[in-house]
């Protein structure tokens, strides 16, 4: 951390308060259950993020252009270390009616893995465009599209092109409540229509001809109780017009059950619940803490035992994933010529019962994380 941070302190130095900014998190963290699956293993991990970005700012008008760097160590399973790097550029742009701000941007990245996890490597490219509108005092419309082809190297079959267009309203009384809601429609199409089999894995699961349709819909209330603390509570339903499921099952339980060549969001339907409390505490400290209740009805993926058998009548998976957590966090200002280090403190407990007992596990999360900006 030490040698991270002296070499940030040393950038900054050479470019000195011009429009050239960089900024860094690093995270070290235990999870009791790594792979997310029946298997419980643990391991101790580091995460570290840095980002550098110059920024162009004109009077209504903003360009950043900016490399983002990441990756996530693992100490006793060091085979699933992987880094991410991406290079993009966000505009903004404020309009002409209403008070509006047209938003847009692009990014290309590819994530890196070691060799027994080679698959999982993939590259990216994303763009957005949306726009906000002030309809009236205390009242705004947002409506966006955004897109994402990813490639995945080792897995072709699995490569897709998505788009997801939104539209979300939000409102804001004196009485310190706010309401939020929001339409997505989502679209993914796999690149190969009729995929060949895939040698050395597995398993490989595919249904359907490649295209898949989803609506999502999402109600958010949050309310000030008193000066310092809020109150929020969110509902999001997830339903499938046309569903193309396709992803990899592994008997063994070596991989990640909750990465999205396993678990893909096109592949069910669901009804989520969030709660979230926050409060200002003493010593200019932040807390949180929530829960998140999550019903996942799986689509043409039928639940199995351990030898591979289905279950009683065929049934299909379904699960019931409850997540808590506490969080606190501290801004620490060393000094007045420089923005505060932020301290952040997490404990997350994730449960999820399924009727497929391969899914059925809990974790724990504990991490502690610092992040500046210069």
């Amino acid at each position: 951390m030490k040698q991270i941070t002296s070499l940030v302190v040393l950038l900054f130095s050479a470019v000195g308060f011009s429009q050239l900014g960089v900024s860094f998190d690093a995270e070290r963290g235990f999870a009791s259950n790594v792979f997310s699956n029946y298997r419980q293993t643990p391991d101790y991990y580091n995460s570290i993020e840095a980002q550098l970005y110059y920024d162009s700012i004109k009077e209504s008008s903003g360009l950043r252009s900016y490399y983002n760097g990441s990756g996530m160590l693992f100490q006793k399973f060091d085979y699933k270390n992987f880094q991410m790097h991406s290079l993009g550029l966000s505009y903004y742009a404020k309009v002409g009616w209403h008070g509006g701000r047209l938003n847009a941007g692009m990014s290309a990245g590819t994530r890196l893995h070691s060799e027994d996890y080679k698959y999982y490597e993939y590259q990216q490219g994303n763009g957005f465009v949306n726009i906000k509108l002030a309809i009236q005092q205390q009242a705004y419309a947002y409506a966006g599209v955004s897109f994402r082809m990813r490639n995945y190297s080792s897995l072709q079959p699995y490569s897709y092109w998505q788009n997801v267009a939104y539209v979300r309203g939000s409102r804001f009384f004196n009485t310190g409540t706010t309401i939020i809601a929001e339409f997505d429609y989502m679209q993914k199409q796999y690149l190969e229509a009729n995929p060949a089999p895939i040698d050395n894995l597995y398993e490989s699961q595919t249904e359907g001809g490649g295209d898949s349709r989803q609506i999502v819909g999402l109600l958010k209330a949050a309310q000030a109780l008193t000066p310092t603390t809020g109150l929020s509570a969110q509902v999001l339903l997830r339903r499938n017009l046309q569903s193309s499921v396709r992803y990899l099952v592994d008997p063994e339980g070596y991989y990640y059950s909750d990465e999205e060549l396993f678990d893909d969001i096109f592949g069910y339907a669901a009804e989520q619940l969030t709660v979230t409390l926050k409060r200002n505490l003493p010593w200019k400290m932040q807390a949180s803490l929530g829960g998140t209740f999550i019903a996942k009805h799986y689509t043409n993926r039928v639940a199995l035992d351990f030898d591979g058998v289905p279950i009683n009548d065929g049934s299909l998976r379904d699960d019931g994933r409850s997540i808590a957590w506490l969080t606190l966090k501290k801004n620490w200002q060393y000094s007045k010529y420089m923005a505060p280090v932020r301290l952040e403190l997490t404990f997350t407990y994730l449960d999820n019962a399924s009727n497929d007992p391969y899914y059925n596990f809990n974790a724990r999360y504990f991490s502690f994380g610092i992040s500046h900006s210069f």
